[in-house]
């Protein structure tokens, strides 16, 4: 005879939680397409591709975190506000008859969006009991873009003396929304889940990698614009590190009853 199931693990079969999740996150921009506002004549454009900087600032996120549970599988609904960052460089270069006839300009460039982010994650508990809960989880993501800013830093470097003399050619900072689209992507990684009181602390790292492009195509209007300024079709890839604070729809008191 198959033994009769604890009352308590069977009322927690199920389960909806609801909860804040906030955290800090850090964002690759990988170039699919490189574009130049330029079309050197006497030169390979291919010095005029720009260098990004992997994973180099932070960013964060905060957002609602809404699961339901059902024998060890969570669906997860995580809409969020997040704020992505990454940076790269430009080096514009004129140069002369001679090795002392060049000058250069170099762009160092802040790029942050701020955007909605729609997540729908799976997630499966590896030890379905306790207090102490490691998880896996798997699923995707939609964003709308709220705002873009990009963030320049100009030096200009002169040749013409035989040493390179640095200058600074100033900063601006321009909105450039309009040159970024809503992207969807696929996301996996792993947490924990710890269970004290009726309060449920979730913790997790996850790696969002974006399967369209966040940028569109040959939109730069900007100052910047004549410079020979523009953007990269770029696909954006994150590291997530999140903290969240979710409660039980339903719960149960020391006589086990569901309330």
């Amino acid at each position: 005879m198959k033994p009769e199931k604890n009352p308590l693990e069977a009322f927690l079969d199920t389960q909806f939680w609801l909860g804040l999740k906030m955290g800090i996150n850090y964002t690759q921009a990988f170039p699919e397409t490189r574009n130049t506002g330029f079309s050197p004549i006497n030169y390979s454009a291919d010095t005029l591709q720009k260098s990004y900087n992997d994973f180099a600032l932070p960013g964060a996120h905060m957002g609602l975190e809404m699961n339901f549970y059902h024998r060890g599988f969570s669906v997860s609904f995580q809409p969020a506000y997040k704020r992505s960052n990454y940076k790269y460089n430009s080096l514009l270069a004129w140069s002369g008859d001679n090795s002392g006839n060049r000058f250069e300009t170099r762009y160092d460039i802040v790029q942050r969006l701020d955007l909605i982010e729609l997540p729908l994650m799976i997630k499966y508990d590896v030890i379905r009991s306790g207090k102490i809960r490691p998880f896996v989880m798997l699923g995707g993501f939609n964003t709308r873009i709220l705002a873009a800013q990009k963030e320049v830093e100009i030096t200009q470097i002169d040749y013409s003396s035989g040493n390179p003399l640095m200058s600074d050619g100033g900063s601006t900072s321009l909105g450039v929304k309009d040159a970024f689209k809503a992207f969807s992507g696929v996301a996996g990684g792993v947490g924990l889940n710890l269970d004290y009181w009726n309060i449920r602390t979730v913790f997790e790292i996850n790696y969002k990698r974006s399967l369209t492009s966040a940028t569109q195509p040959n939109v730069q209007q900007n100052e910047l614009a004549s410079l020979g300024e523009t953007n990269d079709e770029v696909f954006l890839r994150d590291f997530n590190v999140s903290l969240s604070f979710v409660f039980p729809f339903r719960f149960i008191d020391s006589q086990f009853k569901a309330y």
